[in-house]
């Protein structure tokens, strides 16, 4: 019964020593991005995003229900950072905590070069993030 308790515990350490191994570390993105998104029609939106300690603003416009009349435009809004590390960044942009007609922005990164990402806005299409 000591060995099997033993065996079991010894497992446990070893494999939760390896998933802690194999996360990868954070990367602060911090500092001021510009962001273009092109949605499937082919119009492009820019914004800026300020990122600090994984938060920050995203200064523009998000999509908004019809009845919105310019609620969402040209605001700034809160952003939480998910995912910043060596293969991507995650964020959401928090159109609803400034207005309630105002969409969430949930977008994701990979990086093309040091100071540049492309990935996927929702909703809104294809994101390219450069840093300025």
């Amino acid at each position: 019964m000591r060995i099997q308790l033993l065996v079991t515990l010894v497992s446990t350490v070893v494999a939760c020593t390896t998933a802690s191994a194999q996360a990868e570390p954070d990367v602060p993105r911090d500092g001021r991005w510009a962001a273009t998104i092109t949605a499937p029609d082919g119009k492009r939106q820019v914004a800026r995003l300020d990122l600090r300690q994984f938060s920050g603003t995203w200064h523009g416009t998000l999509p908004a229900a019809p009845n919105a009349k310019g609620a969402c435009k040209a605001r700034r809004f809160p952003v939480t950072v998910q995912q910043s590390n060596g293969s991507g960044l995650a964020f959401t942009v928090w159109g609803d905590q400034v207005a309630a007609a105002c969409a969430n922005l949930t977008i994701e990164l990979t990086p093309t070069t040091e100071t540049q990402f492309e990935g996927t806005a929702e909703p809104g299409g294809a994101i390219k993030l450069v840093r300025r």
